[in-house]
C-alpha cells in the first residue's frame, strides 16, 4: 500500500479548520473542490472508520497557529492517513495555492504518478441496462373497455338527517 503526494488515495477529505469560515471552502477552495472533489469534513471520526488496508489522504487547510494542533490530532485518529497541510494566514494565499494545485493536476502539491481521470461534464453519459427478466411487467395495462356511468336523472341532494337514525 503506497501512500503520498504522488499517488491518488482511495479516499480524499478535505478539512477546514475549525476556526476558519465557510469563505475558505466556498471561495478559496472552489476551483480545488470542483477538479478533485474530495470529502469535505469538520473533524477526523469520519476518515477514522476507515479500514486501514485504503488508502487516505487528508488535506486540511488551517492557519499557522493551529496547523499542528491538527496534525496531532489526525495522527492519533487516523494514523495510517497521509497529511497534507495547507498553512495559510490570508485567504488569498489559500486560494492561489488551491486554484494552483487544480491548474496544474497537482492535488497533493507534487505531479501524480498515475495521472487522475479528468471530468468533462460535455460528454455524454451511457448507462448500461440489462434487459428486463421474464414476467416483469415494464409498462401499465390500460384498459380496453370505456365504461361511462349514464347521467342522474334527479339531483342528488342531501340526506335530511343521519342515515342510522336518531
Amino acid at each position: 500500500m503506497q501512500i503520498g503526494p504522488d499517488v491518488y488515495p482511495d479516499y480524499h477529505f478535505l478539512l477546514i479548520a475549525p476556526n476558519l469560515g465557510a469563505e475558505w471552502l466556498f471561495d478559496a477552495a472552489q476551483q480545488y473542490w470542483e477538479r478533485y472533489r474530495p470529502t469535505v469534513i469538520s473533524n477526523f471520526r469520519f476518515p477514522a472508520l476507515i479500514p486501514p488496508d485504503r488508502t487516505i489522504t487528508l488535506t486540511v487547510i488551517a492557519r499557522r497557529d493551529i496547523a499542528e494542533d491538527l496534525a496531532r490530532q489526525m495522527l492519533v485518529t487516523v494514523p495510517n492517513a497521509y497529511y497534507d497541510p495547507l498553512t495559510f494566514d490570508s485567504l488569498d494565499e489559500a486560494r492561489a495555492e488551491l486554484n494552483r494545485r487544480a491548474e496544474q493536476s497537482q492535488p497533493f502539491g507534487s505531479p501524480l504518478s498515475q495521472p487522475t481521470a479528468t471530468y468533462d461534464p460535455n460528454l455524454p453519459v451511457i448507462i448500461p441496462t440489462a434487459p428486463p427478466p421474464p414476467g416483469f411487467i415494464t409498462v401499465t395495462p390500460v384498459p380496453t373497455i370505456s365504461v361511462t356511468a349514464p347521467p342522474p336523472e334527479e339531483p342528488i341532494n342531501p340526506t335530511p338527517g343521519p342515515i342510522t337514525g336518531g
